[in-house]
């Protein structure tokens, strides 16, 4: 008697203990019958889908926690030996819906439990992804900057070597075209023609100093500056232009922004780089939106953001728009370094860059700017 009390409280022990390790577990544990009635459902699974256990246990379908008829794909996918082994399914990526609603990334492990031959229960691990896909959206976008840094370092050099190479020979072209038009006298063609080399030799000395500008490797004349105030300056420059008469212009600027160690002029060219082809996308009409911020989690930065409602870009060409002479615009309108000098002059402030868009719906630029650890305090008052 004694022996067998011995046995039935080591059964009650071990029942408890595999009890209290489903319930703990970290990733959502869910079991079902045939009929897809659930049988179990831990801690994990309460906090992953939003339901309580006395809301699911002998309750709830199975198939109310995935979306639209995925329960039955992912039962005909163990019933088969698509993915391995038939009636086991490992690292299977698939939805579940929430009870709000909300759809969660799962990675499922999952297995058809038999009696014999016979299909009794099915049990499932569901293994949340959202900070998995966070931290590798998060590395992706680190992966693209860092090459995007390669990639202007190297254009950086090759400009100035090239820049340095054209100056020289368009000087000649436009000095002995300027001698020809003053010490011979020519026919009014052969005038206009002259005219048109001056022209156009002009455009490439414009192109060569936007070169030359652009892989410049000089200091910066860094201030502590406010953002906000720099932003209002450049507005001033622009919002009186016939381009931006039928385009509204809405501020949100955050209150008392830590002061940001800038280069003036540098900083207001990306502004008036950013905020110009803005009105382009636009076509002159629509709602331009500037925006500040310093709060948490960025807490060690200013944030710049500057939006438009412009037709957007495709994503085939979001990701070539700071990439150097790169243009959507008409031969002669532009050289294609505008955005990738304002890229080169946020990095070269140790700050960021990016932009995001969808077609139809406008573009949204982001600028971050670091502040100083020593200055980090100070605000402008």
């Amino acid at each position: 008697m004694t022996t067998f009390k011995n046995i039935e409280q080591e059964l009650l022990q071990s029942h408890r203990f595999l009890k209290n390790l489903i319930k703990s577990a970290v990733d959502a544990i869910i079991a079902a019958d045939m009929t897809g009635k659930i049988l179990l459902f831990n801690d994990a699974a309460c906090e992953i889908c939003g339901y309580k256990v006395n809301e699911v246990i002998e309750k709830l379908n199975i198939q109310a926690i995935y979306p639209d008829n995925d329960a039955k794909r992912v039962m005909h996918i163990l019933r088969s030996d698509k993915y391995g082994e038939k009636g086991v399914l490992r690292s299977f990526r698939v939805d579940i819906k929430k009870k709000s609603g909300e759809i969660i990334p799962i990675s499922l492990n999952a297995s058809i439990v038999y009696d014999d031959d016979k299909e009794v229960a099915t049990l499932g691990f569901f293994h949340d992804l959202r900070e998995t896909l966070k931290i590798e959206e998060e590395l992706e976008k680190t992966r693209v900057q860092l090459l995007q840094s390669a990639k202007m370092a190297s254009v950086g050099e090759l400009a100035a070597g090239v820049a340095h190479q054209l100056n020289n020979p368009l000087g000649g072209i436009t000095l002995y075209s300027q001698l020809l038009m003053e010490d011979y006298t020519l026919p009014d063609g052969a005038q206009q023609d002259l005219k048109r080399i001056i022209r156009d030799a002009q455009r490439c000395t414009d192109t060569v100093q936007e070169l030359l500008k652009f892989s410049r490797q000089t200091t910066n004349e860094m201030h502590l500056q406010d953002i906000n105030q720099l932003l209002s300056e450049t507005l001033i420059l622009v919002k009186d232009q016939t381009l931006f008469h039928n385009i509204e212009i809405k501020k949100n600027f955050q209150n008392n922004l830590p002061l940001v160690p800038v280069d003036i002029q540098q900083i207001k060219h990306v502004f008036m780089n950013i905020i110009l082809n803005a009105a382009d996308a636009m076509e002159g009409q629509g709602v331009l939106s500037l925006f500040t911020s310093h709060e948490e989690p960025l807490s060690d930065r200013v944030c710049i953001t500057i939006s438009d409602t412009g037709h957007g870009i495709p994503d085939d060409i979001l990701i070539k728009i700071f990439d150097p002479f790169f243009t959507t615009k008409e031969q002669g309108k532009g050289t294609g370094l505008g955005l990738s000098m304002a890229y080169r002059i946020v990095e070269d402030h140790g700050g960021k860059m990016s932009a995001e868009s969808k077609t139809g719906e406008g573009t949204n630029f982001l600028i971050e700017l670091m502040l100083p650890e020593t200055e980090s305090e100070k605000t402008f008052e």
